[in-house]
């Protein structure tokens, strides 16, 4: 049976980070939850992401507020390109969909139009690879389906996420 579930066994990952000098990659903080409604927006089409401003600002918001399970602080990332916000990942420390799965869940990987093709979502899912080694997760997982690009379902095969 085929499953939209993908894990990554970071006991067998030998994966680095990996950005260009172009490029900044850090923790989000409370202060960068517009630009991340703004690149929420723009990343997705109105019928998979937000129709609006106000609706993306909500749905961040709602993420903030621990609607789809308690975020991972250390692997909440945000990349900026010549520092406009270009693209961000967002992880809970355990999937509330999943409950059989241990671990960090990638609720969401979202890179602006404008940033696509240029190693950005990369660069936050490598980044998120080291943060949880350093914390001594042994596990990552995410679910693709509605609104994964073939970009996206490419670079997870590419890192080692697989079908359980």
């Amino acid at each position: 049976m085929t499953t939209d579930l993908r894990t990554l066994d970071l006991n067998k990952s030998q994966t680095e980070p990996a950005h260009d000098a172009d490029s900044e990659i850090r923790e989000i903080r409370p202060a960068d939850l517009e630009d991340l409604a703004q690149l929420y927006l723009a990343s997705y089409p109105p019928e998979i992401g937000a129709p609006d401003l106000f609706e993306a600002k909500a749905e961040i918001e709602a993420t903030f507020a621990g609607e789809f399970g308690q975020l991972r602080t250390s692997a909440n990332l945000i990349a900026f390109h010549q520092g406009t916000p270009a693209g961000a990942i967002l992880t809970v420390t355990k999937s509330i969909w999943d409950p059989e799965l241990s671990g960090p869940f990638i609720i969401d990987l979202f890179v602006s139009p404008r940033y696509r093709k240029q190693g950005i979502g990369r660069a936050l899912v490598t980044s998120l690879i080291s943060a949880c080694k350093a914390a001594d997760d042994t596990q990552i997982s995410l679910r693709v389906g509605e609104g994964t690009s073939s970009s996206a379902y490419s670079l997870y095969s590419k890192l080692g996420f697989v079908e359980p």
